[in-house]
């Protein structure tokens, strides 16, 4: 009996030690897995909760990330920048986490004696200013992005402020990583002419596309492609137009090297029509669409789409409804479009990004964050307030905005401002 006794207590010791070696082994201070999942083989990861708002149907292993839209988001963090002067034009992600912001009109002005610059601001992962540059041979940045070195190519306009009758003409910019200037391009089609560039991206071979705005006889603008090398020299420019007036927005480099931009063409306001055109690496025209609206249409970004089309976003119906367009990558046809017309949906799109899993963020005139679906079919819409300019989804599924106040087509930026946002990873509430 005292043998089974002790057999008994010596058990019990061995369970309670069992027990404790478990509970510290998984304590803070020792590693532990977490709830993503280790993409093996052809295994894919990703949420696979059909009712999550970033399930992905390709995913084959749930890696714990899945988010649901309850008609609320989380504020993360919010800046505000207004000791910075001047007019926001976009905000890009950055490798490390941060972001880029380009903006405009910064300065001082009393009658034509106005000291406007285009400038540059670099945030780190939490909002916070890194940096602040100004550029004195510019007047305004439009876009900025980073470039292979850590540094950044910029593009937006100069115009002279001594009379009435300065004309805005293109400017690049490149810097480097802390954004000291490194080489800029003033370039105008004429003296009395309005050009702009618009957004520039770095290409597979190391140089610079940008687009924009080319008005070379005065009158009729031309959407306009122009490549410069690592030193900032001109390789070559090409002109799209089909009509009195054209106007390329943002641009994107696809896999096989080639190009596509989005804007628009027409011959007055009341017929502006949506606008995209498609090259090979060397500016060779592959195709050109443009296809009308109820009232102007114009589009502002564009997307790579997840089949390899693209997907282009702006307004329809003169500024009354948000559109959105998915074009074929070989022919240019539409694939699907959508002319968004109701309460919540109203006065254009100004930015669209990928959606992790599947689908479309996309930013309006008037503060509504739009998920979409891959066939332009509305999944939430909400109201983030303060930003209508640039939407940027990171790698975790949380969502930032920025910018507030814009008009785009009227030449107007938006106020300096970012904010982030989370989504519940709770499951949904019945409703």
């Amino acid at each position: 009996m005292g043998g089974l006794v002790d057999l008994g207590m010596k058990n019990l010791s061995i369970l309670i030690f069992n027990i404790l070696f478990l509970m510290f082994s998984c304590s803070e201070d020792s590693p532990q897995q977490d709830n993503a999942c280790v993409d093996e083989g052809e295994d894919i990861c990703g949420c696979m909760e059909i009712d999550a708002i970033n399930y992905d149907p390709l995913a084959t292993l749930d890696d714990g990330t899945c988010q649901y839209y309850t008609g609320e988001l989380n504020v993360i963090w919010s800046k505000s920048y207004t000791e910075i002067g001047g007019e926001m034009w976009s905000i890009r992600p950055v490798s490390d986490g941060g972001f880029i912001m380009a903006l405009g009109n910064a300065g001082d002005c009393v009658g034509y004696g106005c000291e406007y610059y285009g400038q540059l601001i670099r945030l780190d992962n939490h909002g916070d200013l890194m940096w602040q540059k100004m550029y004195e041979n510019s007047t305004g940045i439009y876009s900025a992005r980073e470039t292979s070195d850590g540094g950044f190519i910029a593009a937006g306009y100069y115009e002279c402020v001594t009379s009435a009758s300065c004309y805005p003409d293109m400017f690049i910019l490149k810097t480097d990583a802390d954004g000291n200037e490194e080489w800029s391009s003033v370039d105008a089609s004429n003296d009395n002419n309005n050009d702009w560039a618009r957004d520039a991206i770095q290409t597979q071979d190391g140089n610079f596309v940008v687009t924009g705005t080319w008005n070379d006889d005065g009158w009729y603008s031309k959407a306009a492609l122009r490549k410069y090398d690592t030193s900032g020299e001109l390789m070559w420019a090409y002109n799209y137009s089909s009509s009195d007036a054209n106007e390329a927005y943002e641009l994107l480099e696809t896999g096989d090297g080639d190009l596509v931009f989005a804007g628009y063409s027409g011959t007055q306001h009341g017929a502006y029509k949506h606008f995209m055109v498609k090259t090979n690496a060397d500016g060779d025209q592959i195709w050109k669409k443009k296809a009308a609206s109820v009232g102007d249409a114009i589009l502002y970004a564009i997307c790579e789409s997840p089949n390899g089309g693209y997907v282009a976003a702006g307004f329809c119906n003169s500024w009354r409804s948000n559109f959105v367009i998915e074009r074929n990558p070989n022919q240019g046809s539409g694939n699907w479009n959508s002319c968004i017309i109701g309460e919540m949906n109203v006065s254009g799109f100004y930015d669209i990004t990928p959606a992790i899993g599947g689908g479309y963020y996309l930013i309006d005139e008037r503060s509504y964050l739009t998920k979409l679906d891959d066939q332009g079919e509305v999944i939430f819409t909400h109201n983030v307030q303060d930003a209508n300019l640039s939407v940027i989804e990171l790698d975790n599924g949380d969502i930032v905005i920025g910018g507030s106040g814009a008009f785009l087509d009227g030449g107007y930026g938006g106020g300096a401002n970012i904010t982030r946002l989370s989504f519940s990873n709770s499951t949904p509430t019945a409703q």
